[in-house]
């Protein structure tokens, strides 16, 4: 009886110990648990990974690393040549001080990629839940991060520097781009600093063209940029785009652009010459049934070209294709051009636009934005492509805006300018916002069918705002709509309208013309509201009377109630 339950206690063990093995060859082929792998430029042949023999190539670590493994890069002087593609779940990490704080030279954690003949130039690419941190990225000649489809990546406290310069020599550039150097090609073929594109499963996904192996994604989940700096190059600085009915998330926060493509040379001075060439710090493109959301914090950008013409601008939110949408919440934003470079039809601060597209939908807050001295306009909402049924639901607060750029074209510091074949709705709101400088505050030129015009303006200030090159005085808020569109509902409320504003606006330009509104439609009365403001500290002058400061024209109808005014000089909100 004894040795019968010893025999049964043996069995047992023996079955414990075949399932032990069986989950031991299991996590043997599928990588088990994770492990840390050390890289390091210049250590020794001959590495297996740990501290204290790291490996020497990149390649090494790509071919031993397993999904969820971690890779630390150790500082070095030079950097691991060649690029990386990451896995699933994996962790790249540079070791020692912030790269994007340390002092010039010195020991860093590096890698670039140097030619094309790996992952086409670029330095890192992604996979799904990756985490890179604190890496320095040197002279790669295409993305510095590039990821397709990449779920729930996080990109942090990353220096990217020195991407596509390859010494400026465009002959070289040339012969690592066939089809031409990357800059000066269409928008479609444009990479940055970080460039991430994300699409789902519909048909003729722009993902194909880059990455067709890798499969479709209906959501990316978060996708986290942070605490990253970007100069230095002659690329963009960051790059999000998504397709084909993906759900994107985007958390980006205190990123840092500048110093983009200042050694190019001016691209109508090459031979052939080349038209407008984008340089921009960051850019947001949806495209066909995605819906994007942006979350940006802290941005930061300055010097975005060099002179010539360059798209410079800050900011960029697109849409194109059928039903794209973008709900973007932009706070603590600075966009600078300390250069004051600048062309016709070039460099704004913020681009938000439908470009082709049907039916695509821009919701966008800006709160706490600083933005000076564009070529062109601070917020531009721009329709090209002949896109339709677009709305805009634009607002901007506790915002600065100025222009004492010479070398750019008057244009009014928050523009919409539609071309399209008919736009749903144009909704404006400004609040608690300063705006002066060259050009005027607001202009809503619109040449389109428009189902819906709102604009609400209250506790701004609008002062010395002038037109060059003679710095004569601009009217600071202009809208007009021709008389061969249709118009629904138009509604411009500076106070005690149907809207909500409540005026106190500040109206400083006692020797210009401060609104003009015409209106062409002759079917739809355009309501214009304008009590409780302060223009001198007198009633607003109303044209035809002389030094007027209000010009009415056309289909447009004041309020019943006659406009009340500040006396008294009110407090600006933001100075």
């Amino acid at each position: 009886m004894e040795t019968r339950v010893l025999n049964n206690a043996c069995v047992s063990c023996a079955r414990y110990l075949v399932a032990v093995a069986a989950l031991t060859l299991v996590a043997a082929t599928t990588g088990g648990a994770a492990s840390t792998w050390h890289v390091k430029a210049d250590a020794p042949a001959g590495g297996d990974g740990s501290q204290n023999r790291p490996f020497a190539t990149l390649q090494e670590v790509e071919t031993r690393s397993r999904p969820g493994d971690t890779i630390r890069i150790v500082p070095s002087d030079k950097p691991l040549d060649g690029g990386i593609q990451l896995k699933d779940g994996q962790r790249l990490i540079g070791l020692g001080n912030a790269v994007t704080k340390a002092a010039p030279g010195g020991a860093r954690p590096t890698i670039t990629n140097t030619t094309n003949a790996r992952y086409e130039g670029d330095a890192i690419r992604l996979a799904n839940n990756n985490l890179v941190q604190n890496v320095h990225i040197d002279g790669a000649s295409r993305s510095g991060i590039f990821g397709v489809n990449a779920v729930r990546t996080q990109v942090r406290g990353n220096l990217i520097t020195n991407n596509m310069i390859q010494g400026n020599n465009l002959p070289r550039l040339e012969a690592l781009w066939p089809a031409g150097f990357v800059l000066y090609q269409s928008q479609g073929n444009h990479f940055a600093g970080i460039t991430l594109l994300s699409c789902g499963p519909a048909a003729s996904s722009y993902c194909v063209s880059h990455a067709p192996a890798i499969p479709a994604v209906a959501n990316t989940g978060e996708l986290v940029i942070a605490d990253n700096v970007i100069r230095e190059s002659n690329l963009e600085g960051i790059i999000v785009l998504s397709d084909t009915g993906v759900v994107v998330n985007y958390a980006v926060t205190n990123n840092d652009v500048r110093d983009i493509s200042l050694h190019l040379p001016r691209p109508e001075a090459l031979t052939p010459p080349l038209g407008i060439v984008r340089s921009r710090a960051f850019t947001l493109i949806a495209l066909n049934g995605s819906n994007a959301t942006l979350n940006m914090s802290g941005f930061r950008a300055d010097q975005l070209a060099p002179p010539g013409n360059y798209a410079s601008d800050g900011v960029v939110l697109l849409t194109g294709g059928s039903g794209p949408i973008v709900n973007a919440r932009l706070s603590d934003l600075v966009v600078l051009n300390s250069g004051l470079t600048g062309e016709v039809n070039n460099g704004d601060s913020v681009e938000i636009q439908h470009r082709g597209a049907s039916d695509g939908v821009l919701n966008v807050d800006i709160r706490r934005a600083d933005l000076r001295d564009p070529a062109s306009a601070n917020i531009k909402v721009l329709e090209a492509s002949n896109p339709s049924g677009g709305s805009y639901n634009i607002s901007i607060s506790d915002s600065v805006l100025s222009n004492a750029n010479p070398a750019g074209i008057p244009d009014a510091q928050i523009r919409f300018s539609g071309a399209s074949t008919g736009t749903k709705a144009f909704k404006l709101a400004v609040r608690n916002t300063k705006i002066s400088g060259i050009g005027g505050a607001l202009g809503i030129v619109n040449p389109n069918h428009l189902e819906t015009l709102n604009v609400l303006v209250e506790n701004s200030s609008f002062s010395d705002l002038v037109q060059p090159p003679d710095a004569k005085p601009t009217p600071a808020i202009v809208v007009s709509h021709p008389a061969d569109r249709k118009l629904g509902t138009a509604v411009i409320d500076l106070g005690a309208g149907p809207l909500g504003s409540r005026g106190r606006n500040r109206f400083l330009n006692k020797t210009q013309l401060d609104l003009s509104v015409t209106n062409g439609s002759t079917s739809t009365p355009m309501r214009v509201d304008v009590s409780n403001n302060y223009w001198g500290g007198s009633a607003p002058v109303v044209a035809p009377a002389a030094s007027p400061d209000v010009f009415l024209s056309g289909n447009v109808t004041f309020s019943a109630l006659a406009p009340r005014h500040l006396t008294t000089d009110p407090a600006p909100s933001r100075k």
